[in-house]
């Protein structure tokens, strides 16, 4: 007699899905990252640029949601990247589900999530999103204190690109709740 095997999908994150930026978003990671291009790029591949923004996300506390657009263009951090970069992004993923208070979960639950595959789909994408909103975030930080950002006449250096990653070095993310 043959037995059922129980197929269970494995929601592991960052093995499943490919990250998308659309819209708004799109448009500041070409600003800070240009494939190929390390010399006018703030990020050398766009899975740092990801990474780094999710966590500047957190610290700052700023979350976005997706902004899609009519257009199909889209900016890819390629499924074979996040899986290389796995033990760098699983640790960030994991202190999102342990900071973030947007889900009313006790420090337990918070914990047990963070430490837990999902189980489920749904789990899963909302999980991923809470990840990406912060990624999303931190782009939109970043976008605006080393592009937008107008270096003051006093400032040192001639190049405002390096002008504004002093800056932003040199004036850490506040908030009192994080650290």
């Amino acid at each position: 007699m043959a037995t059922k095997k129980s197929e269970k999908t494995a929601y592991e994150y960052f093995k499943v899905d490919e990250m998308f930026f659309v819209g708004k978003h799109r448009d500041y990671v070409d600003k800070l990252w240009t494939q190929g291009k390390i010399q006018e790029s703030y990020f050398r591949r766009l899975v740092d640029l990801y990474a780094i923004a999710a966590i500047v996300g957190l610290k700052a506390k700023r979350r976005s949601p997706e902004d899609k657009d009519e257009s199909d263009v889209k900016r890819t951090v390629q499924m074979k990247q996040l899986n290389e970069n796995y033990q760098t992004l699983l640790p960030i993923m994991r202190m999102i589900l342990i900071m973030d208070d947007s889900r009313k979960m006790t420090f337990e639950e918070k914990l047990e999530s963070a430490f837990l595959i999902p189980e489920d789909e749904d789990t899963y994408k909302a999980n991923m999103e809470l990840f990406n909103s912060y990624a999303r975030g931190g782009i939109e930080y970043l976008y605006e204190h080393l592009v937008l950002r107008v270096p003051d006449v006093d400032e040192d250096f001639t190049d405002s690109r390096i002008s504004n990653i002093v800056a932003l070095v040199s004036n850490p993310i506040q908030c009192d709740e994080i650290g």
